[in-house]
Formats: structure tokens, sequence, C-alpha cells
């Protein structure tokens, strides 16, 4: 362990990059002029169309290569081990009124797969610019409008590819071709037409690969409750967000922990539902991030023991700007596309897709609904891993996995009979506990133990916050668990390497304390997987030091209980 103090080269698995050195100087003024004078008219005075799609009676010319969507084991991946949509599609469900948002780095509200799809009523948002025009600004910007592909490219247009959700509608927000992200953009970006839009996808988040924790700003937590509050019509906005691309500092074949998806402040709050990836096998993908907060997982370029299995084909930015120019390094001839699409930044996309395929059919469901259909509707990927196990509610759980994979077929199977739920969310935040019990230097076997009762009138779990407070001077060699009444145990932290993305040098003996990553003592984790279970009785709060030298203490803790 204590390697990971001192000479461990931290390979930053980097799935796509947010680049933005050059603007775009090519496009036609004229064009464009028009394109959003017609544009802002449609937003006055138009409603969005209804769309249908025949999955048997439509072609789409790259859809055979979107194998999440369809696995025959056309690449060699697992035959069915995909999204499960076909069955749904068949049954003319494929999205038609539901606006998602994609949050991200623009969106080619141009591009010929895309535009047949792009909202007339909600307003697209450039933070860049401060206008409702949310195409990239910079030429290798491509990142959105390959989500926005996973989620809505056109289907049965026989050109290119197909989302899933073929009818759903997409407005862009434009947040991270910014150089500086300021609060309040995070803030704007989460609330942008929440009134209409169902679903927003965030294919980011805190950095990758450094082993930090990174808490999340108040004003993006105010705009995540505004929208599950108040957004589509008072059902609240469902927020799907991409687990982390940090888990593996090392190789393949020889891997080395570093982020878990609990480090992340956004990842991990409860009004968002944190998504992993797993490839076409249906194993978690290298870089995956792992954590109690996971909701779920879905479809990505996943690796077997050496090396990367296929990934993902989707839109990119028209031309010769984005990610492909035309055949770049191995890609698509055709420059408007690319078969090289990963990362949890393209599985969040299709969780959005299946989500956008559920809210069609039954849009009267609330976004607590939608989290807890996925939960109960998850297909257990994987299954010889041996982290499966139940918890007190009956569900399978996963620190790889959340509750499983997304499964459209399930999910839409058991809406059918789902019972609403109308009873208001009661937020029940517990005393502090102050125990300032000692750590154990380099002990595996005692740690320290703190018994926290609760007595609350919720009985049914839907998230909990635990926020701990420690002064450890070395944070990344804790492991910290917790086990609820129901006798269900979850990892918060595992001893992990770490590297300081300040000084972009290995994290110090002595000074990597919670206080030193994140300016307070205090740390606030993310547990999904006690959905169900009843809070009331006696949780338990354990925390071994993997590594010596080092030494602080647990002093205190509390919980946040959200349920009924």
């Amino acid at each position: 362990m204590n390697r990971m103090k001192t000479a461990i080269s931290i390979l930053v698995f980097v799935s796509l990059s947010f680049g933005n050195c050059r603007s775009v100087h090519n496009n036609d003024p004229f064009s464009d002029a028009l394109l959003y004078y017609l544009l802002f008219n449609a937003l006055a005075n138009a409603s969005e169309e209804n769309c249908s799609f025949s999955p048997t009676a439509s072609s789409d010319s790259l859809y055979s290569d979107q194998w999440h969507l369809q696995n025959i084991s056309q690449f060699g991946g697992t035959f069915g081990e995909d999204a499960n949509v076909n069955n749904v599609w068949n049954q003319g469900i494929s999205g038609n009124q539901v606006i998602v948002s994609v949050v991200d780095d623009g969106l080619d509200i141009r591009h010929e797969d895309l535009s047949s799809n792009i909202s007339v009523t909600a307003r697209g948002l450039n933070l860049l610019n401060n206008t409702i025009y949310p195409t990239h600004t910079y030429s290798n910007s491509f990142h959105g409008s390959a989500v926005g592909g996973v989620i809505a490219a056109r289907g049965g247009n026989v050109i290119g590819v197909r989302g899933a959700a073929p009818c759903s509608k997409l407005v862009g927000v434009n947040l991270l071709e910014k150089s500086t992200i300021y609060t309040s953009d995070e803030y704007r970006a989460m609330v942008n037409e929440t009134a209409r839009v169902s679903i927003s996808n965030n294919s980011w988040g805190s950095p990758d690969g450094y082993g930090w924790l990174w808490p999340s700003s108040a004003l993006w937590q105010q705009g995540v409750n505004e929208g599950t509050l108040k957004g589509k019509s008072g059902k609240g906005t469902v927020y799907v967000w991409a687990a982390g691309n940090g888990a593996n500092g090392g190789t393949i074949a020889s891997p080395i922990l570093v982020d878990n998806a609990n480090y992340d402040g956004q990842a991990n709050y409860y009004g968002v539902m944190a998504i992993g990836g797993i490839g076409q096998d249906g194993t978690k993908a290298n870089y995956s991030e792992s954590g109690a907060n996971l909701w779920a997982v879905a479809h990505t370029q996943g690796n077997n023991a050496t090396a990367y299995t296929t990934a993902i084909s989707t839109t990119d930015a028209t031309g010769a700007l984005g990610l492909n120019a035309g055949g770049t390094s191995g890609d698509y001839s055709q420059s408007n596309y690319t078969k090289k699409f990963n990362g949890t930044s393209s599985a969040t996309p299709l969780a959005a897709g299946v989500i956008a395929l559920l809210l069609s059919q039954y849009p009267d469901l609330n976004w607590r609904d939608v989290r807890e259909l996925v939960a109960y509707s998850a297909r257990q990927n994987d299954s010889g891993d041996t982290d499966w196990s139940m918890n007190g509610a009956g569900l399978n759980i996963n620190h790889k996995y959340g509750f499983g994979a997304v499964d459209a077929t399930n999910l839409l199977l058991n809406a059918s009979n789902w019972v609403r739920i109308s009873t208001p969310q009661i937020i029940d935040a517990k005393a502090i506990l102050s125990p300032n019990t000692p750590i154990p230097d380099n002990d595996l076997v005692t740690g320290a133990t703190v018994n926290y009762p609760v007595t609350t009138a919720i009985s049914y779990i839907e998230y909990v916050d635990v926020e701990f407070t420690s002064n450890h001077t070395y944070f990344p060699e804790l492991y910290i668990l917790i086990t609820s009444p129901s006798g269900t145990t979850s990892f918060l932290s595992e001893a992990h390497a770490c590297a300081n993305p300040y000084s972009n040098t290995l994290c110090t003996s002595g000074n990597t304390s919670i206080a030193t990553m994140t300016g307070s003592s205090t740390y606030r984790f993310g547990l999904a997987r006690n959905l169900g279970e009843n809070p009331n009785g006696n949780w338990i709060i354990r925390v071994y030091d993997a590594s010596a030298t080092d030494t602080g203490s647990i002093n205190s803790v509390r919980l946040r209980i959200y349920g009924r």
C-alpha cells in the first residue's frame, strides 16, 4: 500500500477530449443566420411533431454497427447483451414528444441525422456566447453531438445511425466549451427549459484519474433541486449523470485503482442517477467507476483481458469538424459519423434514451417513479461477479453495476402495472454524532467503529447521504464502510492511488486530508444501495487504515435520509 503514496505513475484514462483550441471559420454565415431565424420563429409558434418509427419498415445505413441497440455478436460480443430496445420499438414506442436536454460542449443542430429531432419548443442555451444556439464553436468539439446521436439520432431515414429513442427531441446546452465554468453556469445548465425537459443528460463531471474528492457546488445542487421539484410541469426533470472514467490508473492487464464514483459530488447527489459502463460482453469497462452511489449501468466500449473492444457508433460534428474528418484513424469514411465514441459518456445517453422511451408511453410518471422503475427493472448483468448481493428490500446490488443494466423491455413491462409514488418525499437530516474515535494506524482488522442509531418517520429509503468528518492526514489510504440496519454493507471509499490535480504530482503523506482536497474536513458520500429498506435501527460505520504513518480520527458522522 505504501507504493500508492510514492512511485505510482497514474495513467489517466481519457475517453474523449473536450478540447477547444480552434474556432470554426468555415461556416456559411448566410445559412447559419437563416437557420437561426427559422429556429427562433419556430420556438415562438410551434409544437413538437408527432413522430412515428417502425424498425421493421425502416433502415439506417450504419445501424448494423450499433451493437448496443441490437447485439447479435456482430463484433464478437455476447448475443443479446444490449439495451433491449427492439421489443419496445415494435410496440410503436420511440420517444415521441419527450424532450431531452444535452448538457455538453454543444450540439450540432444542423446535423443531417439530428436536425429533425431538435426541439422546436425548448430553447437551447450557449453559455459561451449567451445565445439560444448551442452549436459547437470550436472545430474539434463533437462530444455533445455524439451524445445526442446515442439518444435521438432520427430512425428510419435511411442515413446514418439510430438513437435509442429515435423520435425523442433534443435541446442543447453548451456549457463545456467555456474555459472557466462558474457555479452560476452550472446552475443555468441544470434549469434551462426544465418546464419542458423530461430528461437532462450529463456526460461530464469532475476530472478523472486523480483519486481526489470533488464536492458539488451549492448553486449546482440548487439547480438540480429546482429541476426535480418544478421540472416537467411539477413531475420533475430526470437527471442522468456519467459515473466517470477514472477507475483504472494502470493498464487493462495490470489495473491500479484510482477513482470511485462517490468521489464526485455531482454523481453522488440524490437528485441524479449515476450511470456506469459495461461492454459488449456485459462486464464492467475497466475505466468505469464503481461506487455505492451508482444507480445502473448501460453499454459502451468495454474490454477483454488485454484490449478494448468495439466502441459506439453515433453522430459526429458535421463534415471535417469534430472527431472524424472522414476516415480518421480507421473511422467511418462518412465524416458526419464516428464509431469511436466511448466511456461512461456514451453509456449515460443510452440510459437517457431508454428513459425517453418510458416517458413517451407513460408521461404521467414523476422523477421518483422513473428512478425506482430503472432500479426495479435493471437486469443482473455479469451474474458471476462476486460482488452481487441482495439488499434488505430484495433488490440486486453491486458496487460495479448499481442495480444492474438498463433494460428497455423490462422497464416498460414493469411500468405497465407500476403504482405511482404519490407520497411526498421526506428529507430527514439526523443529528451529528461526534465520537472523535481514533482510527488505528496500518490496521485492516480492527479498525474504528461508530454506531449511529436512527429513529425516523421514514420507513422506505429512497437515498441516503453520509456526511463523514475526519482529520486523517491521508484520506486515500482509508476504507470507509457503512452497514444499514437491514445488514447491507456498502463501501464509501477504498484505498487507492492519488495525484494532486493542482500540482500534477503524487499526493503526499501527511498532507492529503479531506480538508486538503475540499476545503472542509467533511465530505458527503451518497448511498443508492439501500433503496426500499427501512432506515430505523442501528447503522454501523467502520473505517480501516491501509498503510503506516498517517493517522487521524472519525470526528463526526451525520446521515440524511430521503424517503417516504
